[in-house]
């Protein structure tokens, strides 16, 4: 991005601790858009009618796609799997060398336990991916995992999303602001796309990972700060103690 970061290094701004409303305003939203999706889902409601026609549309499209396009919607597989462990393996590496220990659970337990959820609730509703139904080339990377909701579009949310809120604070300019939003905004939405595009997902399935992503991180971020808050305050509170024996 071309910006430098101010002297205290790459940290979180606080702003989910000093504000919780948001985190659980996050937690609502998402909470209540994946309940209603999951409640189509299960009882094949109005909202998931378009479901396989765009999942048709789109293999159409993609049989008669070039092969770079397929390895370009291919790729959001590995990009969505293992740029974002690389992302949180750099991120966890550097706070840990800073001693940052906030940070470095907030980019550890949050992604942790996204895969587990996505494992768990991908368990409950047992939907088959969309290939299942084509009887042409198709082009399936989780073909023995459940695809309700979808683990990549819960993934990247939570990881695109800990990222702006690392980075905002720190960029001087607003063209740089405007970068980050931009790339984290676009890896989201191509990501999604790529997974709908090779038949690995329903549009439902994305919607309903990013609902998941979006409630997870409210309530995973703003309960880790609020501890960590928690906790800086009992210990001001007993050095203070400490002082004023003496």
């Amino acid at each position: 991005m071309g910006e430098r970061l101010i002297s205290s290094g790459l940290r979180s701004p606080g702003l989910l601790g000093r504000k919780p409303i948001i985190g659980l305003l996050m937690f609502i939203f998402g909470s209540l858009v994946f309940a209603i999706i999951a409640y189509n889902v299960v009882n094949q409601g109005p909202l998931i009618k378009y479901d396989l026609p765009i999942a048709e549309s789109l293999h159409t499209l993609a049989l008669k796609s070039s092969p770079l396009v397929i390895d370009i919607m291919l790729a959001g597989y590995p990009i969505g799997l293992y740029g974002v462990a690389i992302i949180a393996i750099i991120l966890g590496l550097y706070f840990l060398c800073k001693k940052f220990w906030l940070e470095l659970v907030m980019v550890s337990i949050p992604l942790a336990f996204g895969g587990l959820m996505f494992r768990f609730i991908s368990k409950i509703f047992m939907r088959p991916r969309p290939f299942h139904l084509f009887d042409n080339q198709t082009w399936p990377t989780s073909p023995d995992i459940p695809g309700f909701p979808s683990g990549h579009a819960l993934s990247i949310i939570v990881s695109m999303g800990f990222l702006t809120y690392l980075l905002l604070p720190k960029i001087k300019s607003s063209l740089g602001k405007v970068l980050v939003v931009l790339f984290t905004s676009l890896m989201v939405i191509y990501i999604g796309f790529a997974r709908l595009y090779v038949g690995d997902h329903y549009l439902s399935d994305i919607i309903a990972g990013y609902a998941v992503g979006i409630a997870w991180s409210g309530l995973a971020y703003t309960s880790i700060e609020l501890l960590f808050q928690m906790h800086y305050l009992r210990k001001e509170k007993l050095n203070h103690g400490k002082r004023s024996h003496k």
